[in-house]
């Protein structure tokens, strides 16, 4: 998508840190951006910070609910149309090691990370693949969706793995309807995701409001990963990885997978046959969601 004058972005997690600087540089492209979030506050610092265009509109939302997805939906088409940009952003995690999680730190990270985008999804994709004007979504994975993770970030680390593969999927479905897909797996920016839990349990569980500014210092500045995102989707980038210092890192890891797999080896006629046809309709489907950028 090069077009950006006059089209509408929604995102959710977008009244801080990396769903800000996505709404702000997307504003600075002539569009109409919906910014959800989960807390009130947060929404009524971002009207501050993004000012009083006519071009922003701001819903209070909660992604692991469907009902309100499906409502805010509704309510930016009411006061946008036709949405051209769906950015799946909110990410949480939580305090426990992945070994000693409960079943209420599992359902809490993995509702919100994958449910709220599967919600982001099944709310809006029927409304841009039938209004037929293409577009651009972007899933928030993270590189620890690439890469492993130490324990404490076991349970984050399994949902943007998630993330990722349901993003790759979705680009070779969303293909034909001229709507590309791009990953999103930043590493450290100036964030609120440290107290991403913080912010559920006053939202949710009437605890005692506490420090809930950015609290990751020294990572990348939110606006200028706002503008990366914004090039990757004019371009159709498959993946956004904004932080260089991780090549090397995921180099290694596919590397090793790379070492584990068999060099000689048989297979029988039918098995080839089968993979050989799956391997010729991905590559298919491939080229034809690359095309949309130019890129093939």
């Amino acid at each position: 998508m090069r077009d950006f004058q006059g089209r509408t972005a929604f995102i959710t997690g977008g009244a801080s840190g990396i769903g800000l600087g996505m709404a702000r540089a997307f504003l600075a492209k002539g569009m109409n951006v919906v910014v959800a979030d989960l807390l009130q506050a947060h929404l009524d610092e971002a009207r501050g910070v993004l000012g009083s265009s006519n071009r922003a509109h701001f819903i209070q939302l909660d992604v692991a609910d469907r009902a309100a997805m499906a409502q805010a939906a509704a309510e930016t088409a009411r006061v946008f149309g036709n949405v051209h940009v769906l950015c799946n952003n909110v990410g949480v995690s939580q305090r426990n090691p992945i070994d000693e999680a409960s079943y209420e730190d599992w359902d809490y990270v993995l509702n919100v990370n994958i449910g709220g985008t599967v919600n982001g999804l099944v709310s809006f994709l029927p409304g841009m693949k039938a209004h037929g004007e293409g577009g651009h979504v972007v899933n928030t994975s993270s590189m620890a969706g690439m890469i492993p993770v130490p324990a404490f970030a076991g349970v984050y680390a399994t949902s943007k793995f998630a993330v990722r593969g349901m993003s790759d999927a979705l680009r070779l479905a969303l293909a034909p309807y001229g709507i590309g897909v791009s990953v999103l797996c930043p590493g450290m920016v100036r964030t609120r995701a440290m107290t991403a839990g913080d912010v559920y349990r006053q939202a949710h569980e009437g605890a005692a409001a506490g420090d809930l500014r950015d609290t990751i210092d020294g990572g990348m500045d939110p606006m200028e990963l706002g503008e990366t995102v914004v090039q990757a989707i004019a371009q159709n980038q498959p993946y956004i990885f904004p932080h260089g210092e991780f090549r090397e890192e995921v180099a290694s890891y596919f590397e090793e997978m790379l070492a584990a797999f068999p060099t000689d080896f048989e297979m029988d006629e039918r098995r080839r046959t089968g993979e050989e046809r799956r391997a010729r309709m991905t590559a298919e489907a491939k080229a034809l969601a690359d095309a949309l950028g130019g890129k093939a």
